[in-house]
């Protein structure tokens, strides 16, 4: 809801969902406005990478912006475009609505389509393998994994490119999610 009292329905991915603040807390997204038949939505997404992302999927032929939601809400932005260009279709075909041929047609067509975007996701991919240790710590201890990686998320903002370890950051994590 704006300070002038008008409430806008923003659709966002999962992932993001299950990461939102407590009721109150301010928010802010990159949002992209979708003209359809039914009518104007709205996407909102964390970064301007996955707002990027999110409008460079929907040029792939029978992607449409609920499948680009549902991709980019069941993998971090940097696996997925290292899904798709590695043409890892057993990856793409775990998202919701995304078959063999469907997992094939995004990556023929989009697999060169991202060369702007994989400089982004460098950073990304290089602290991937921190990040899923710590979420597989984080998983042992009973969390689930949406909530270990909207605590990691938070931490790393936060960190401003410090050193840190998968020690470090459970540490920081636990006391994050309590």
């Amino acid at each position: 809801e704006t300070a002038g009292g008008v409430t806008y329905e923003l659709f966002i991915p999962a992932s993001v969902f299950e990461g939102l603040p407590a009721v109150g807390h301010e928010v802010q997204f990159h949002v992209v406005l979708v003209g359809r038949e039914e009518g104007l939505e709205l996407y909102g997404f964390q970064t301007e990478l996955g707002r990027r992302l999110f409008s460079r999927l929907r040029t792939a032929s029978g992607v449409g912006p609920r499948l680009a939601l549902a991709l980019l809400g069941s993998m971090s932005a940097g696996q997925l475009v290292e899904a798709i260009r590695n043409r890892d279709l057993g990856r793409l075909q775990t998202v919701n609505g995304v078959g063999k041929k469907k997992a094939e047609r995004i990556a023929i067509e989009l697999g060169d389509k991202l060369e702007g975007l994989v400089e982004e996701t460098v950073e990304v991919r290089s602290e991937s393998g921190l990040v899923e240790s710590t979420v597989a710590a984080l998983l042992a201890l009973g969390y689930s994994r949406v909530q270990a990686e909207a605590a990691i998320r938070d931490i790393l903002k936060g960190m401003d490119g410090s050193d840190h370890d998968v020690e470090s950051l459970v540490r920081r994590a636990l006391a994050e999610l309590r």
